[in-house]
């Protein structure tokens, strides 16, 4: 009878599902379904992630993700979140033109309140995602870091942008490329 009981209780946990297939399952799937190799990458990545992990990171730049594709993920990340998981410590969704405003608003709606570090470069956003990035941004104790260069922002947004600032010193704002020479370097360094 003991040989049969750990018989099953091996193949239970055989086929039980691991930590990350049971957390970031929907993320996972979200990402696979986009059918886009880079998002399909990032989905194997996240497969690696056990119990002991604190923090995810999600970095999915040039994927060539959709509106669709950022509602979906911003809708599976909120999961993982209502799940326990780990907490999202970066989000970079940089050079995917096709977010456009509503995409990058879909995906703030949802990320956590205390993820450090977004970055939206070159994601075909106007004033619009700039206010809401900013609105985010202050409800955001633990925001260090935003990098969104290369999008259209208004004198006036960037005149935003420098009062956040300078209102959180221990903030990084990137809105406008410094120089032609940092954006090819930053082109060529991050895929």
């Amino acid at each position: 009878m003991k040989r049969l009981l750990g018989i099953v209780v091996l193949s239970f946990l055989w086929c039980s599902p691991s930590y990350a297939e049971f957390v970031m399952q929907d993320l996972i799937n979200v990402l696979i379904e986009t059918k886009k190799t880079k998002s399909i990458e990032v989905a194997k990545n996240l497969q690696s992630i056990g119990p002991n992990d604190k923090t995810y990171d999600l970095i999915i730049r040039k994927a060539n993700l959709s509106l669709e594709d950022a509602k979906n993920i911003a809708k599976a990340i909120d999961k993982v979140s209502k799940n326990h998981g780990p907490k999202l410590s970066t989000i970079s969704m940089s050079f995917n033109q096709d977010l456009k405003d509503e995409g990058v608003i879909a995906i703030l709606s949802k990320i956590p309140k205390t993820t450090p570090v977004i970055a939206f470069v070159e994601c075909g956003i106007t004033d619009k995602a700039g206010q809401a990035i900013i609105d985010w941004a202050l409800e955001n104790n633990e925001v260090n870091g935003i990098y969104i260069e290369g999008n259209t922002f208004s004198n006036s947004m960037e005149a935003k942008f420098e009062k956040l600032r300078v209102d959180n010193p221990q903030l990084t704002v990137l809105s406008e490329w410094a120089s032609e020479g940092f954006k090819e370097m930053v082109k060529k360094t991050f895929n």
